[in-house]
């Protein structure tokens, strides 16, 4: 109670403060940050795979007094187009839960774990047992909004997600009361929000009976392969402090950045950061080893917020590959915000800094969209691990979600045999020799060859020309031990996924923040 007591207290005073200051202080009033409780108001999970006989389960979990209403956002790998989009409620310490599956064919489809309230509902396609489901959708690059990728449904099959607090629900009010379980453990109306959306109260006001966000959401995943025995489980990136209003004192008490959006209309996005409506600036807050940055961006660069706390000049992982003990790294990367830099629908003939090369519309080349990045790898006495005579230490990132097969020896890995069984897979060189069995392994954000001269990275500059360094990059490490040897007719798969590491730099008048 302390905590929260004192936080209500430290935004009213900021508040004040930034009212003395004409508005000089607001950078320090509720800025996106990365939660290092992996608690917030957006939660961005890196993967999710239907491939290889995987499945993938992924939790949202509301840690306060509070009821939610959140959008969750499926993206597909190659260029984060939406594959599907809707509304979840939360009553107050609630948890939702979804499978992501496949069937015969190439779909990929999206069944609930539990009876929270969705909108729309999942009643259309059901199960034999009664369960209800739906597939992930092609239309958001299909027809007009066709790119260079794959058109057809197997492009579903992996990507990641993100979910969003929109608001909170006023207490005893209709809607709060249509999704608060009763003693069954039942929400007692879910089908009156689908009447709210359509013909009431939210038809007519989206923000009726809501409040702005007040985070306290966490969520984790698994990939889970039945047949091999195999789980890769992870917890999201939680962003706090997406949307917020420095007047909003206690939070949660007015409506002033509640963000309601009814599916089919609209898609919630990482690009809708506020911290304060008043301004329409997006604030983010950066903790490097020494010192906190507090950048400042303008309303129609609110994603150069989000960007900044995810960003890193280098990330790294442990990794083992050696085939004696079965073992296999396959290490996820993903740029959550990479879309609203590189889509050519979007950002028109030039990518956007950081990123060099867009990923084109219809009729253009996918390879277009290959991002060189620079990797190295060391074994685990700390030698550097050479690549072959006449190639170059560079991995070719090409999409939002890839997965780096980290090779066993001099020869290429193939894709088949590996847990995740990614279509989206970057290959790393050949070794000039012996094997890359374990240690470890960076990529490089920062170094890119612009034509013969070697360039840094880095963000469009904040308002006081600070620029973040790098790419901005979430991701983990999924590591598997086969043992044949674990009993008589008995195969067993240790599994395990590590989330990966960052540095993170940024340049202020040509010098180093660090």
């Amino acid at each position: 109670m302390t905590n929260l007591i004192t936080a209500q207290w430290g935004r009213l005073a900021c508040r004040l403060g930034a009212l003395a200051a004409l508005g000089l202080a607001a950078t320090t009033c509720g800025a996106v940050r990365l939660d290092p409780d992996g608690m917030g108001q957006v939660l961005i999970y890196p993967y999710y795979t239907v491939r290889n006989g995987n499945q993938t389960v992924y939790t949202v979990t509301n840690h306060t007094d509070r009821h939610k209403v959140l959008q969750v956002v499926m993206s597909e790998g190659r260029n984060g187009r939406e594959v599907l989009g809707f509304n979840v409620f939360l009553a107050p310490y609630d948890s939702w839960s979804a499978t992501t599956f496949s069937m015969d064919g190439d779909k990929a489809f999206l069944m609930p774990g539990d009876a929270s309230c969705t909108y729309p509902q999942f009643d259309m396609d059901m199960l034999p047992d009664g369960r209800g489901y739906t597939s992930l959708v092609t239309f958001r690059f299909n027809g007009l909004y066709r790119d260079a990728g794959p058109a057809n449904s197997d492009r579903t099959r992996e990507g990641y997600i993100s979910i969003f607090e929109m608001g909170t629900l006023i207490p005893d009010s209709p809607p709060a009361l249509a999704v608060t379980p009763g003693a069954n453990g039942l929400p007692p109306n879910c089908s009156s929000l689908v009447d709210a959306y359509n013909a009431t109260y939210w038809l007519q006001d989206k923000k009726a009976y809501m409040t702005n966000p007040t985070g306290g959401l966490s969520g984790e995943a698994m990939v889970l392969n039945v047949a091999q025995g195999t789980v890769m489980s992870y917890r999201a990136t939680a962003l706090a402090d997406f949307r917020v209003d420095p007047a909003d004192v206690p939070q949660g008490s007015r409506a002033t950045v509640v963000d309601h959006i009814m599916p089919g209309v609209a898609i919630a996005s990482l690009s809708g950061a506020v911290s304060d409506p008043a301004t329409g600036f997006a604030a983010a807050t950066i903790d490097l080893p020494n010192r906190r940055q507090e950048l400042l961006y303008p309303r129609e660069r609110a994603i150069d917020a989000v960007s900044a706390v995810l960003a890193a000049d280098a990330v790294n992982i442990n990794y083992v590959s050696d085939s004696s003990i079965g073992a296999t790294t396959d290490w996820v990367v993903t740029f959550p915000t990479r879309p609203f830099y590189t889509d050519q629908a979007r950002v028109g003939s030039t990518p956007i800094k950081p990123f060099t090369s867009l990923y084109p519309t219809a009729g253009g080349n996918e390879s277009t969209a290959a991002m060189p990045v620079p990797y190295s790898l060391r074994d685990r006495a700390g030698r550097r691990i050479p690549v072959a005579v006449g190639t170059n230490e560079v991995v070719d990132l090409r999409f939002n979600t890839q997965v780096i097969a980290v090779a066993p020896s001099t020869t290429p890995v193939p894709t088949a045999g590996r847990p995740l069984g990614s279509a989206l897979a970057g290959r790393l060189q050949l070794v000039a020799g012996g094997n890359r069995d374990g240690g470890w392994m960076t990529l490089d954000f920062l170094r890119y060859q612009d034509g013969a001269t070697t360039a840094n990275r880095s963000l469009r500059p904040a308002e006081d020309g600070t620029v973040m360094l790098g790419l901005p990059a979430i991701g983990f490490a999924a590591v598997n031990y086969v043992n044949a040897a674990a009993a008589p007719g008995v195969l067993a798969n240790y599994s395990m996924a590590n989330p990966q590491r960052r540095t993170q730099d940024c340049r202020r008048n040509t010098v180093s923040c660090k």
